[in-house]
């Protein structure tokens, strides 16, 4: 009776031990598998930030290169629109003096001719370079614009505006919008006592 109760006893133990050793392996695979679902939680939120960090470089990487393609195609078309402009800004001063030489009197009726040959060749050579896109800087009995024109001396008249040029020394030039040469000009200015008393 005593070893029946015994080997029960015994078994009983070992039930146990068995039912709690089932457990324990249950609660170690279900750590297991936590421990394994958070290093992947861990790993796919890092790959999502290498993804965005990626992405954002990408982005900006993209942006500078738009950028780079938009500032080289304006500087070609800067380029083609000013491309004759160091020769029409040459050929500016020998269009001067051949307009002072055919302006001035001719002593004789032969030299006469000649100068209405090169006057043909001045006015040619003109239209030339405005079809370029040269215009002269209309200076003459407007005001003085600091931008346009450049003052190389005062005188007072009083039958116009204080600021106006009374004379163009040297003829300024344009070129599209940009200006190849100032014109030299005489500017109106008016005493103090004149302008107070106005």
């Amino acid at each position: 009776m005593k070893l029946t109760e015994e080997i029960k006893e015994e078994v009983k133990e070992q039930v146990e031990t068995e039912t709690n050793g089932k457990e324990e392996s249950v609660d170690t695979s279900k750590q297991k598998k936590e421990k394994k679902d958070s290093k992947f939680k861990e790993q796919i939120a890092k790959l999502e930030s290498e993804l965005k960090e990626q992405k954002n470089e990408y982005l900006k990487v993209f942006a500078e290169m738009e950028n780079t393609k938009r500032r080289l195609k304006e500087e070609a078309i800067k380029d083609r629109k000013y491309a004759s402009q160091k020769v029409v800004g040459e050929l500016i001063n020998p269009i001067d003096m051949l307009t002072k030489i055919v302006n001035c009197e001719a002593p004789t009726p032969e030299i006469a001719n000649y100068l209405i040959g090169f006057k043909m060749i001045t006015t040619q050579l003109m239209d030339i370079l405005k079809a370029e896109g040269l215009s002269e800087i209309e200076a003459l009995n407007k005001e003085f614009n600091p931008n346009l024109m450049e003052a190389m001396s005062t005188e007072t008249c009083e039958d116009k505006e204080d600021n106006i040029v009374l004379k163009v020394m040297q003829t300024g030039y344009m070129y599209k919008d940009r200006i190849l040469r100032p014109a030299m000009v005489v500017v109106n200015k008016k005493n103090k006592e004149e302008k107070e008393e106005k």
